[in-house]
């Protein structure tokens, strides 16, 4: 198993695959890149709509993705774009027969897992202890684990979110809801309305919201528990937010 991260335009991700599949993974993000980008040139209002917007009829899969998820949603397709991107890598390697594959874009991490994972989410650069689950395995399902913020990144956020994070059944889908979940928490008071937006809507497993400092959750993130920021079983990223992984069994 190895662990490498790539650039590649607004793109940085880091990969955790067998080194037999990370050549896919990466065919994959920059196809879904090149992909995206041609349709951009063509039709720039994907770039900047704050709205859904129905796909055009030579919509390559990528925006499909995007528009159907932020339909979902109710924000813009490009609110969608990071787990998108990442469920491009995972699904190229899946295809060529891997098991285990996580792409982490920037905090949006989209993950098909044979074992089980430690994510951790960092949501502020003074953190001592961050919030900690573990995922998986997955039984060959594609799943997200996205996070948004309205005080770190460059991402839109209409929220004041020190973190956001949903998990859910598509990385599309867990981007998406996280920009929803992260635009409707406003402060502390509003944090119990932020998560019933997302209640009731199946694709989503559950998610976590950190506002002033207070933390709620909605449905039961598996073994939620504090760590170090430092600890040996967590990789810290440099980018805020950030899901943080790190192999719980490497072989």
């Amino acid at each position: 198993m190895i662990k490498r991260r790539i650039e590649m335009g607004q793109t940085a991700a880091t990969i955790i695959c067998e080194d037999d599949y990370f050549r896919r993974v990466v065919r994959g993000i920059s196809r879904a890149r090149r992909e995206l980008e041609r349709y951009i040139g063509d039709y720039p209002e994907f770039l900047f709509s704050l709205e859904p917007i129905e796909p055009r009829a030579n919509a390559p899969e990528i925006v499909e993705n995007m528009c159907l998820s932020s339909s979902k949603a109710k924000v813009g397709p490009m609110a969608a774009v990071a787990g998108a991107i990442a469920e491009a890598g995972v699904k190229s390697a899946l295809k060529a027969g891997s098991r285990h594959c996580i792409v982490d874009n920037g905090g949006d991490i989209a993950m098909v897992l044979d074992r089980p994972i430690n994510v951790g989410i960092l949501d502020r650069l003074e953190s001592d202890r961050i919030p900690t689950v573990e995922i998986g395995p997955t039984d060959g399902a594609t799943l997200g684990l996205c996070t948004s913020s309205g005080q770190f990144g460059h991402s839109i956020s209409f929220g004041q979110a020190e973190a956001a994070t949903v998990m859910a059944e598509k990385p599309t889908l867990a981007d998406a809801f996280a920009t929803k979940l992260g635009n409707a928490c406003k402060d502390l008071i509003s944090l119990q309305q932020a998560f019933e937006s997302l209640s009731g809507i199946d694709e989503v497993v559950w998610a976590i919201a950190r506002v002033d400092g207070s933390i709620g959750t909605l449905g039961n993130p598996p073994n939620l528990r504090y760590c170090n920021r430092d600890a040996e079983n967590i990789t810290v990223h440099s980018y805020f937010p950030r899901g943080i992984i790190n192999e719980m069994e490497e072989r």
